[in-house]
C-alpha cells in the first residue's frame, strides 16, 4: 500500500549476472503494491533500473522477465543438477562459456582485448564488447518515457582519471544507452565509454550500491529506502581458491553498501538531534540559524537485502548465466524482499536510532 507521505527510493548495485536477483526482489515489491518514486543504480542495477524508469509499472516485470530470458539465451550443457559437486561443474562450465562466448544480446569477446595479453601484441582496453546490449535495451526501454523522468533515474558511474563518482539523473539530462554501457563497463572486462568528454567505467570499485543520489539530498517528509545488494558480507568459511574468490569479492563489494548505511545512520541521528535543540536556542543568536538549515525532522527507514549464494555458487558466478541459476536468483530476490516487505510493515526494525530505522532483510547463514 502506498504511503503518500513517505518518498520511496529504490538502490540497485551491480554484480552482472547475479542481477536477476534485484528483478525478483522488484517483483516482490510489485506485488507488495510497492513502487518506488525515485530509482538508483550501478552497473546492471542501473540496467534493471532503465528498465523500471522506462516502462509503466504494469509492464515492468514482463520487461525484467524478457531481459533475463535474453540473458539466459543458448544456455548449455543439459538440465542443471540440483546441488553439490555436479552442480559446481555445471555452473563453471557456463562460466566458461561466457568467457569463449559472451552472452547473446549482452556482450561479446573483443578478440582484440584477449589478444592484447601476449607479449608484442598491440594494447587493447577491455576483453567483452558491450555494444550489443544496446540493441536489447532499445527493444525493452521506452528511452522517452524514461527522460519524461515520471520514475526518476540515477545512474552512476566513475570518472577513471579522476577516480570521483558521477551521476546521470534523467530529471538533468537525457538519458542514452550509451550512459549505460558506461555504468557497465568495470575495466579491464569492459573498456570505458567515454561522455561528454569523461572517460567513464563501472563505479563497483567504489560505490556499488549507490545511495547517495536518494540518501545526499532527501526530499521533505518521510523517506523509505529499499536497497537491493547482490553481494553479501557475511558467508561460510573458504575451503578453496574458487571460495576464496567468492568470499573476497562478497566482501570487497557489500561493506561498501554496509559503510554508507552506516553513515547515514549516524548522520541523519545527528540531524534529528539538531531538529530537538534547534527550538531551544534563542532566535537572535546566530547558531540557530545554523543549526536549522542542518536539522531534519523526516524520519528515515532503510530496508536492505542482500543475495546469499547458495554453496553451487563459483567465484565466477557474476558471468555465469545458466537458465538454472538465473532462475535461483530471481526466486532468492522475489523470498528475501517479500520477508523483509513484512518485517517493516510489521515494525520489526533490526535498528532504531533518533529519525533513522534500521531494517536488515539479509539472509542468515
Amino acid at each position: 500500500m502506498k504511503d503518500d507521505t513517505r518518498h520511496i527510493g529504490l538502490a540497485l548495485s551491480g554484480g552482472n549476472a547475479l542481477g536477476a536477483y534485484a528483478a525478483g526482489a522488484y517483483e516482490a515489491l510489485h506485488g507488495a503494491g510497492i513502487e518506488p518514486d525515485i530509482v538508483s543504480g550501478a552497473s546492471i542495477g542501473a540496467v534493471t533500473a532503465a528498465i523500471l524508469a522506462g516502462n509503466p509499472p504494469a509492464e515492468r516485470v514482463e520487461k525484467l522477465q524478457a531481459f533475463w530470458q535474453q540473458a539466459a539465451t543458448g544456455s548449455a550443457f543439459g538440465l542443471a543438477p540440483v546441488s553439490g559437486r555436479p552442480r559446481d561443474i555445471y555452473n563453471k562450465m557456463h562460466a566458461m562459456q561466457t568467457v569463449f562466448a559472451g552472452r547473446p544480446g549482452l556482450f561479446m569477446p573483443r578478440p582484440t582485448g584477449f589478444l592484447s595479453m601476449l607479449p608484442g601484441t598491440p594494447p587493447d582496453l577491455g576483453l567483452f564488447d558491450g555494444r550489443p546490449l544496446v540493441p536489447t535495451l532499445e527493444r525493452l526501454v521506452d528511452f522517452d518515457r524514461l527522460n519524461r523522468a515520471g520514475l526518476p533515474l540515477v545512474i552512476a558511474c566513475v570518472d577513471l582519471e579522476t577516480g570521483e563518482p558521477v551521476y546521470f539523473d534523467s530529471r538533468k539530462q537525457a538519458i542514452t544507452p550509451q550512459h549505460l554501457l558506461a555504468t557497465t563497463a568495470f575495466i579491464p572486462g569492459f573498456p570505458p565509454v567515454e561522455v561528454d568528454g569523461r572517460l567513464l567505467g563501472d563505479p563497483g570499485m567504489f560505490c556499488n550500491l549507490p545511495l547517495d543520489p536518494l540518501l545526499d539530498a532527501p526530499p521533505a517528509g518521510d523517506q523509505l529506502c529499499f536497497c537491493v545488494d547482490l553481494f553479501d558480507s557475511r558467508g561460510e568459511r573458504p575451503a578453496s581458491l574458487d571460495s576464496a574468490l567468492e568470499r573476497a569479492q562478497d566482501i570487497a563489494f557489500s561493506s561498501q553498501s554496509l559503510r554508507s548505511i552506516e553513515a547515514y545512520r549516524k548522520e541523519q541521528r545527528l540531524r534529528a538531534l539538531l531538529a530537538e535543540i534547534a527550538p531551544r536556542i534563542d532566535a537572535a543568536d546566530p547558531t540557530r540559524a545554523a543549526i536549522e538549515r542542518e536539522a531534519r525532522t523526516g524520519a528515515v527507514e532503510v530496508v536492505l537485502v542482500a543475495y546469499r549464494p547458495p554453496a553451487h555458487e563459483t567465484g565466477a558466478k557474476a558471468i555465469e548465466f545458466s537458465r538454472a541459476s538465473i532462475g535461483e536468483r530471481w526466486e532468492a530476490g522475489r523470498a528475501d524482499m517479500s520477508a523483509a516487505v513484512e518485517a517493516w510493515r510489521e515494525g520489526r526494525a533490526s535498528r532504531r536510532d533518533p529519525g533513522f530505522t534500521f531494517y536488515d532483510g539479509r539472509r542468515h547463514a
